[in-house]
């Protein structure tokens, strides 16, 4: 069995797939629950589940298309109270699988340079073996989903905290070296 970085995993076998859409539905338990909230620092997370359409794409690889509802409990950035808080996320992914040096294979050349366009869909990504983790897909997504700064309501961060924009760029431009100053220093060697 692959292993996984994510709190939870559901490994899907690509090969069974054939030319056939399967659609599946994960209603997590109450353990996986609670691995997904451990793994994101969430009080509570009470509902999650995933409706995911699985279809073949290309010769080998299979697209899935997701769609995340999810009840959680997070702690107030300011107050640290309980705030509750629903995700509803949508995602739609490509895989293809990794053909070693037999086949075709993704780059490994880290100087090459890419140009992203927001409103083109993601490269597909690579599996190894016959199996996709479709368990970390939809963690990524839930996390993605979740507010990295929940407030509970009406609660405002005090603007005496708030850092000034305008002091943090003046003390930036004190804080770099002058050009000039490193040309100084070779002159006087």
């Amino acid at each position: 069995m692959a292993e996984t970085e994510y709190p939870w995993a559901y490994f899907f076998d690509a090969v069974r797939l054939g030319k056939k859409t399967k659609q599946v539905k994960l209603v997590l338990n109450e353990n996986e629950r609670m691995q997904i909230a451990r793994a994101y620092g969430l009080i509570e997370l009470p509902e999650f589940e995933a409706d995911l359409k699985v279809r073949p794409w290309r010769r080998d690889g299979l697209a899935v298309r997701g769609h995340i509802r999810a009840s959680a409990v997070q702690q107030c950035v300011v107050t640290l109270e309980p705030v509750e808080c629903m995700v509803d996320e949508e995602f739609d992914r490509t895989f293809l699988p990794d053909r070693g040096s037999g086949g075709r294979r993704r780059s490994y050349d880290d100087t090459l340079e890419v140009d992203l366009d927001i409103d083109e869909s993601d490269p597909p990504e690579y599996f190894e073996g016959s199996q996709v983790d479709l368990g970390a897909v939809v963690c990524e997504h839930f996390a993605l989903g979740l507010d990295p700064f929940p407030r509970t309501n009406g609660v405002e961060l005090d603007s005496t905290y708030a850092p000034d924009p305008e002091k943090e760029l003046k003390l930036d431009e004190e804080q770099k070296p002058s050009p000039f100053a490193a040309l100084e220093a070779l002159k006087g060697k």
